[in-house]
């Protein structure tokens, strides 16, 4: 199956898409359909459902038609790492693409999702990611972009705490000298906490739970879940009942979008368009 059948909705008209199994549920064609109506760009953007098999006719398809870009989410990251012809620093060492885009006809895969946490991060604490300790909860692959990215953005200290020790210490490694794998005891010592786990989002079954306990957090931190749905975990919530500074995670899915939309057009990403847009759509 190909997917250009897809994606091109008329003539004349670039298309672009999320690809991953499942991935009806997502939330990207809001935020860039709205971005793309908003600077009035010609470019349409879908939903498409395909298996792990079916990638490479993907790629193949997006090499050879009017398919502008790519967003891939799970479980298809690794995959496409392996299939595009090339990849950038950050994508190489993650060994994800989270973006593809296309230089004549020649397939380029990103990793957005570290420098969209930066961007975000300090857009909304007004302050610099240098100098400050870290603590990140799990080791999965939104916890590597971030330890990956705030190891190369100058954090004094990257600890990432996870179920599983080796995984921590192999995520760990990618903030270089900064980062070591630890315990979530050591919350109370860092400057930022991050949930990088699913604990907390909705339809996972533990909406109720917290990734920390409310002891091990104190006024002043800033607590992070990367989690936009709901926009305020439980975590969250307790959070700021203690007096800390909280960041939900839409703004980490809007700044990655942004890097990607600028990636396939060229232009500034409109972000206040595209925050409202799935803000909305979450908020129905």
């Amino acid at each position: 199956m190909g997917v250009a059948k897809f994606l091109i909705p008329s003539a004349g008209r670039t298309a672009a898409a999320v690809i991953g199994d499942p991935v009806l549920h997502s939330l990207s064609p809001t935020i860039y359909n709205a971005a793309f109506e908003h600077d009035q760009v010609n470019w349409s953007y879908s939903a498409v459902n395909i298996t792990g098999e079916q990638v490479s006719d993907a790629l193949e398809e997006m090499r050879q038609s009017e398919v502008g870009g790519l967003s891939v989410t799970m479980p298809h990251k690794e995959i496409v790492a392996n299939l595009v012809d090339e990849t950038t620093r950050h994508a190489e060492r993650l060994g994800a693409v989270n973006c593809v885009s296309k230089n004549g006809s020649t397939l380029v895969g990103h990793n957005t999702d570290g420098e969209g946490f930066i961007k975000a991060i300090e857009a909304e604490t007004k302050e610099r990611t240098e100098g400050k300790s870290y603590l990140v909860i799990g080791a999965g692959g939104a916890a590597k972009a971030v330890t990956l990215a705030l190891g190369e953005a100058g954090a004094s200290e990257v600890i990432v705490s996870s179920r599983n020790a080796s995984k921590s210490r192999k995520a760990a490694s990618l903030a270089g000298q900064v980062g070591r794998s630890g315990s979530l005891s050591e919350a109370e010592g860092v400057d930022v906490i991050i949930n990088a786990t699913p604990i907390g989002m909705r339809g996972a079954g533990n909406e109720d739970q917290l990734p920390l306990p409310v002891e091990a957090m104190h006024k002043g931190q800033i607590i992070v879940d990367l989690i936009y749905h709901p926009l305020q975990t439980e975590f969250l919530k307790n959070a700021s009942r203690i007096g800390a500074r909280t960041m939900n995670g839409i703004g980490m899915l809007i700044h990655q979008a942004a890097l990607q939309y600028t990636l396939w057009t060229n232009k500034e990403a409109p972000l206040d368009v595209m925050q409202d847009a799935v803000i909305q759509q979450i908020s129905k």
